[in-house]
């Protein structure tokens, strides 16, 4: 039986406890955290009791587009607003993921739920045994389909159904679904998992000015919940329609706003790829490839003031790296809070 999670009846409730959302795997961490990583020069997992800030990078060539395997800690340089930090602790595809696939179910993406189903257990057995994967869909609110499971079956099964949910076809309001998302990412069973949203969506949102989430509170409720935004956008005809018509009007309708996933792709660190029906599984199985081949850096701060402030982040390669490799991009998160958790 599919149940109802409303977040937006209880905003209240959710302000109240927010201080215990401001903690995750990708915040700073002021008390014990258990957090399996490979410190420099040693090989095996190790309990850390420390304060930690944890960046997940993914390394492409520019050109190309290809990632970059193989590399290590000392390729790389993080800088806190403008300092340099020691990198402490470096892997790859070594902590376990949590994956919430949030899945729009507006008139133009639904056609292709079918194709989403039949190649969703070929994507997810892509993942780990011990990730991790929710299932959340949205149009004008938002459903919990299925709570974080490492069943993989039980996350096809719930898929099954959900072509037959009450919630299709009755708009796309994507800010509000990515929100409750994130408030969701809370219940990980594992608190250093890497948190990671897939949506699934034509990227085609609009909402009334003055209503609803607004960007700004959307990229504070993702920065807070340590999650990274990847988006799978399907090419479906009527997006296609929608699209040419509205072709330089964006950001101009005097009512409405535009509302994309991108801003909050590109602030996480995360990615957003392009798929036309037929290429929906394939594009979806790749896209969970690339969360395979992702750096994780840790560093403890030089700065150790926990007075709620954001802090800027800046992962470059260093020059020799950089001349070798030629013109490379790095896709991590820009920042964090550095608030300390309320017991």
């Amino acid at each position: 039986m599919q149940r109802e999670y409303e977040i937006t009846e209880n905003r209240r409730n959710n302000r109240k406890r927010s201080s215990f959302r401001l903690f995750r795997l990708f915040s700073f961490v002021s008390y014990s955290l258990l957090i399996i990583l490979l410190p420099l020069g040693q090989q095996e997992a190790i309990r850390l009791n420390t304060n930690l800030v944890v960046i997940d990078a993914q390394v492409l060539d520019r050109k190309t587009g290809e990632i970059i395997n193989g590399l290590k800690a000392e390729d790389f340089e993080v800088y806190e607003d403008g300092t340099k930090q020691e990198i402490t602790h470096f892997s790859q595809d070594k902590l376990t993921l949590s994956v919430i696939l949030l899945i729009d179910l507006s008139s133009s993406v639904s056609p292709v739920l079918s194709s989403i189903r039949l190649g969703a257990l070929t994507s997810l057995n892509r993942l780990k045994e011990t990730d991790e994967v929710a299932v959340m869909a949205f149009s004008t609110t938002t459903q919990l389909v299925q709570g974080f499971t490492t069943d993989r079956q039980t996350i096809i099964n719930k898929l099954d159904g959900i072509e037959k949910a009450p919630l299709i076809g009755q708009g796309t309001l994507l800010f509000q679904g990515l929100k409750d998302a994130a408030l969701y990412m809370n219940k990980a069973s594992n608190p250093a998992s890497r948190r990671v949203i897939i949506t699934i969506t034509d990227n085609v949102s609009w909402d009334y000015y003055n209503s609803g989430v607004t960007e700004k509170e959307l990229a504070d409720y993702i920065l807070e919940s340590g999650s990274m935004v990847c988006g799978l956008i399907v090419e479906g005809s009527l997006s296609r329609v929608e699209k040419i018509f509205r072709r330089g009007r964006d950001g101009k309708d005097i009512y409405r706003r535009r509302m994309t996933i991108d801003p909050f792709a590109n602030s996480s660190g995360g990615e957003t790829i392009k798929a036309a029906t037929p290429e929906i599984n394939s594009r979806l199985a790749q896209l969970i490839d690339h969360l395979r081949t992702r750096y994780t850096l840790g560093f403890s701060p030089k700065r150790e003031q926990i007075d709620g402030g954001y802090r800027q982040l800046r992962l470059i390669l260093t020059p020799q790296t950089q001349n070798r490799l030629g013109d490379v991009l790095i896709k991590s998160r820009q920042g964090y809070f550095a608030r300390r958790r309320t017991p």
